[in-house]
C-alpha cells in the first residue's frame, strides 16, 4: 500500500498519470539526473515513470515512490522512494530527486523526515542504505542527517553513459536511525 503523508509544506502521495509532464521537468533535466542515470528519451522516462505507479507490495527491488507536491500550489517538485534492496537481510534503500528550482529550500529534508518516520513505523528492516556519487554533496548530507555513515567508497563502480563513476555507500542500523518530526 502506498501512503499519503502530509508535512507543513508538502503532500507526499502516490504518483499519478497526470504528473508525467511535471515529472519530465526534473526527470529529464541533466542537472538533476547527472548523478542518477543518463537522461533518456521521453519514451524511456515514461517507462520508468510507469513503474512508480504500480501497486507496491514490498517485493524486493521494486521502488515505492511518492510524489512530493507543494501544498500551496499543488506543484510536483520531486519524488522520494524506498525499496527492499535485500529482503533476507532486511535492508531498505532510500532514493530521492527534486526539481532544481526547489533545491536549497529544505524540501528534501522535510519530505524525507516524514518518509523515514513512516518507514520506521510500518516496515520491517534492520538497516537503511543509500548510494550516491561522491560529487553529490547535497545527497550525502541528507543521508548523514538520519545518522547514516559512509561505509564504502567504490572506485569506478558503475558506468554512466561512457564514463565510469565512483559511488559512496551509506548505511545506518535501525537502532541508530535519527528521526525528525
Amino acid at each position: 500500500m502506498i501512503p499519503t503523508l502530509k508535512t507543513k509544506r508538502l503532500i507526499l502521495r502516490p504518483m499519478l498519470e497526470a504528473d508525467f509532464e511535471s515529472y519530465c521537468d526534473y526527470g529529464m533535466d541533466p542537472e538533476v539526473m547527472k548523478f542518477i542515470r543518463p537522461v533518456g528519451s521521453k519514451k524511456e522516462v515514461k517507462e520508468a515513470f510507469t513503474g512508480f505507479q504500480k501497486d507496491w507490495d514490498g517485493t524486493e527491488g521494486q521502488w515505492m515512490a511518492l510524489a512530493v507536491e507543494l501544498i500551496d500550489t499543488g506543484e510536483l517538485i520531486g519524488d522520494i522512494g524506498f525499496r527492499y534492496s535485500n529482503k533476507a537481510h532486511e535492508q531498505i534503500e532510500l532514493g530521492y530527486k527534486f526539481n532544481t528550482n526547489f533545491h536549497g529550500k529544505g524540501y528534501g529534508s522535510e519530505a524525507m523526515d516524514a518518509f523515514v518516520i513512516h518507514i520506521d513505523k510500518y516496515w520491517e528492516f534492520h538497516k537503511v542504505v543509500a548510494y550516491c556519487d561522491p560529487r553529490n554533496t547535497a545527497s550525502f548530507k541528507l543521508m548523514e542527517r538520519y545518522g547514516m555513515v559512509k561505509e564504502g567508497h567504490f572506485t569506478e563502480h558503475y558506468k554512466m553513459g561512457d564514463e565510469w563513476q565512483d559511488e559512496f555507500a551509506y548505511g545506518v542500523l535501525k537502532r541508530d536511525l535519527r528521526l525528525y518530526g
